[in-house]
């Protein structure tokens, strides 16, 4: 009995949930332990079980720590309000550390306030890892552009894994920060590595035509699933990531900076839209049920997971009297939760690969969907998009005045916390007013 609770806690560390989970249910049930206890709160929530991690972490006697942690967890189930009163009203001496700073910013941020938490994180940007990047982000949403790099990359380092993958070239293969590009190298070979997830690949692969200027050839490293798209839209000389410690090169960039690197101060530098441009197949399907009406496209959440998919996620009810302004067809490829009887034609069935989805957006007449990888293909395709980022929102869609787009993409983030009504009110007042 006295060896359960290292047993459980190395099955923690190791990343094995299910099983630390069970065993910590049925260790509990003979003997009460605050410890694992607190453990299991823990493991529900790296399982983003998020309302089982509050249930349990409730039962355990209060402390500053227990408080923090549940603050965390308030902040996941969307109760960011709570979670920030909770880290309020800790002592004085939390007031000082840089951890409870950064959550505190967290908290804040997600309910829209950018001003509060730039100034509260802005003394602990130069010391502080988590600061400096979320300073940096802050800073992007204020056109502050190679400023804002700067404190994100200062930020982004093995530990965190928040800015692209990067990492993954010193820690799994091996390739040391001698090996990246400057502003001025002329190489033979630059490896232009896309990072992050299909949306950061389809926004940052935009890139490439300016490093043609300073070598003979770009090799982009892509994840698999982004190879037929680029490949169909004229990109050249694909490789799988992890391929590159396989294949000759010179000099590496890591997509997610190269607008820094670059040194632009436009994102739209030099950058001919549309960049994803391919010979569209026919989807006569769309037509045929369409049947004459307007051909829009929904999308109402990404990926479940992605660590902030609940602040991205639309209900799906609230699109649905969209229909009035033509046929809708749905491009959610999972955990779809269409109503039987909505009028909404699922095209999931038909979308096996990006280009799918490419011929599908070509044959709409407009897109509306939350902030997902789908939003950047309609960008980068010259397709007509609304795109409803959240409050906690993406840097490429929540700046000032600097657009990543042109025209074609019409931004409407969310106007309050934790409620998506008065942005969809927006919304059909859009399209009361839209011109086709």
């Amino acid at each position: 009995m006295k060896m359960i609770p290292q047993l459980i806690r190395e099955l923690f560390h190791a990343g094995e949930y299910p099983a630390a989970r069970e065993l910590s249910i049925s260790y509990l049930r003979q003997k009460e332990d605050e410890d694992i206890r607190f453990l299991l709160a823990g493991i529900f929530h790296e399982e983003k079980k998020y309302k089982e991690a509050l249930e349990c972490i409730e039962k355990v006697p209060l402390s500053d720590i227990v408080l923090i942690h549940k603050a965390k967890i308030l902040y996941y189930l969307q109760r960011a309000p709570e979670a920030e009163a909770i880290l309020r009203s800790l002592p004085k001496k939390w007031k000082k550390d840089e951890g409870y700073i950064v959550d505190l910013g967290l908290y804040m941020t997600s309910q829209g306030k950018l001003n509060q938490t730039r100034k509260l994180i802005a003394p602990i940007a130069d010391t502080n890892n988590r600061a400096s990047f979320n300073y940096g982000w802050h800073l992007l949403a204020e056109d502050k552009f190679q400023e804002g790099y700067k404190y994100i990359r200062a930020g982004a380092i093995d530990e965190l894994r928040v800015w692209g993958h990067e990492w993954i070239l010193r820690k799994e293969y091996n390739i040391g920060e001698q090996y990246r590009w400057k502003l001025g190298d002329e190489v033979d070979t630059i490896a232009f590595y896309l990072e992050g997830g299909m949306g950061d690949g389809m926004i940052f692969v935009r890139y490439v035509e300016h490093f043609k200027k300073y070598c003979k050839t770009v090799k982009i490293f892509t994840p698999k699933q982004l190879m037929p798209l680029l490949g169909a839209c004229g990109f050249e000389n694909l490789y799988e990531p992890e391929q590159i410690v396989k294949t000759k090169w010179d000099k590496y960039v890591p997509a997610m900076s190269a607008p820094y690197f670059l040194g632009l101060d436009d994102p739209m530098e030099g950058v001919t839209f549309p960049y994803f441009k391919k010979r569209a197949n026919p989807v006569p399907e769309m037509n045929r049920v369409a049947n004459g009406k307007k051909k829009i496209c929904i999308r109402w959440k990404g990926s479940s997971q992605f660590e902030h998919e609940q602040f991205r996620s639309i209900p799906i009810e609230k699109m649905l009297g969209l229909e009035k302004f033509g046929q809708l067809f749905s491009v959610q490829l999972e955990d779809s939760d269409i109503p039987k009887n909505a009028n909404v034609w699922d095209l999931a069935p038909s979308i096996k690969t990006w280009n799918d989805t490419y011929d599908i957006f070509e044959e709409s007449d407009l897109i509306i969907t939350s902030c997902t990888s789908t939003a950047h293909l309609a960008g980068a395709m010259g397709a007509r998009v609304i795109v409803l980022p959240p409050l906690l929102g993406y840097v490429t869609w929540e700046t000032k005045d600097i657009r990543w787009y042109p025209d074609n993409v019409v931004v409407l983030q969310q106007m309050e916390y934790n409620s998506w009504d008065k942005t969809i009110d927006k919304l059909y007042e859009m399209m009361e007013n839209w011109e086709w």
